[in-house]
């Protein structure tokens, strides 16, 4: 009796996840479930729709992914005459509608509806709300807010941190533009004013259309919303590039002691502070197979700030055979001109290699 119940209990648990899982995959994102194969009309002349977009929030940037959250809304405007209804008849001038109910609404007309994809969503869309007003003479507004991860794959953080990223928001249709045309809607697109987003200064946005080759293999109609930011540079300059400079001046100052022996120990304990300072801010740096401007430098800087523990011991050892004067004389030239021209030398290069 206990492994029968047991058994029924299995049973019925597979059954409830299997009607969940049917629930949910009927949920239309937008007009998604819309099928090009019950169009009868408007195939001459392409269904002309206006698109907003707007950023509400940004919840995060992830720079090694290459990847960031959006709340975001968007909103169709489109004109179907074949909708439009008899206002006084109804009792209304409007109706409306959940966007399923739209598409049966649709489905019996037979007319095209803008189904469409956001092209850069990674994951699922996380709808909000969404509804359609339509209308007494077929025009149609559909508005959707929404949350869900975007790609960036045109981040390049080769200047890091002076770098500056653009981010797109892209709406394409599902259907060829002899179908379905987007078209910008300048005046409902943008960014919202509280985005909650404090490592980035974002600004410029503006709409961009184009026509791709969409997911049927013909030229699709695109809308994108664009807007480029750049880092608030306070943090970098005070956190990572002032104890780096604060370093390098303290490898060149310890050339000033007359024992060799005392230079050799204040080099190492140099040495060990830049390593912990290496540590310390990496959790900050974005992992990356190729190297931005501040690997350059934390590369070079270990190489200057070691050289000078291998520097102090040979003027040690020098010192150590009787050849001291030698020792002082090319210790002039190191205090003077070489390190400092090799300090200046190695930022030129990493400035003009990365940054120009």
């Amino acid at each position: 009796m206990s492994r029968l119940f047991h058994f029924f209990l299995i049973h019925l648990g597979i059954l409830i996840l299997g009607c969940l899982a049917l629930s949910q995959s009927g949920v239309a994102e937008g007009f998604g479930d819309e099928t090009i194969g019950e169009f009868q009309s408007r195939t001459d002349v392409p269904l002309e729709v206006g698109v907003g977009i707007q950023i509400e929030q940004i919840t995060f940037v992830d720079q090694q992914a290459e990847n960031f959250g959006v709340v975001a809304s968007i909103v169709m405007k489109m004109h179907i005459p074949e909708l439009a209804f008899d206002a006084e008849a109804y009792g209304k001038p409007y109706q409306v509608h959940s966007p399923e109910d739209f598409i049966k609404l649709a489905r019996e007309k037979l007319v095209v509806l803008p189904a469409f994809i956001i092209a850069n969503q990674q994951g699922r869309r996380f709808t909000q709300q969404h509804l359609v007003l339509l209308e007494a003479s077929g025009d149609i507004k559909y508005v959707e807010r929404f949350s869900t991860t975007l790609q960036a794959p045109y981040f390049n953080f080769r200047k890091y941190p002076f770098d500056s990223q653009i981010f797109y928001l892209e709406v394409s249709s599902l259907f060829s533009e002899s179908f379905i045309k987007f078209t910008p809607i300048d005046d409902l697109s943008g960014l919202g004013d509280l985005l909650g987003e404090e490592e980035w200064v974002l600004h410029s946005p503006k709409m961009v259309t184009k026509t791709i080759e969409g997911i049927t293999g013909e030229p699709t109609s695109q809308v994108a919303l664009s807007f480029q930011a750049h880092r608030h540079l306070q943090f970098y300059l005070l956190r990572l590039l002032l104890p780096l400079l604060m370093i390098l001046f303290v490898s060149w100052a310890t050339f000033f002691l007359e024992e060799y022996r005392r230079r050799i120990d204040m080099a190492n304990a140099n040495l060990l502070v830049f390593v912990a300072f290496n540590f310390a801010i990496s959790s900050t740096l974005p992992r990356l197979g190729y190297l931005t401007f501040l690997d350059s430098l934390l590369a070079g800087m270990f190489v200057i700030t070691g050289s000078m523990v291998l520097v102090n011991i040979a003027l040690r050892r020098l010192k150590i055979k009787d050849r001291e004067d030698l020792a002082r004389k090319i210790d002039r030239y190191l205090v003077i001109w070489v390190y400092p021209l090799m300090y200046v030398g190695f930022l030129l290069w990493a400035a003009r290699y990365f940054l120009i």
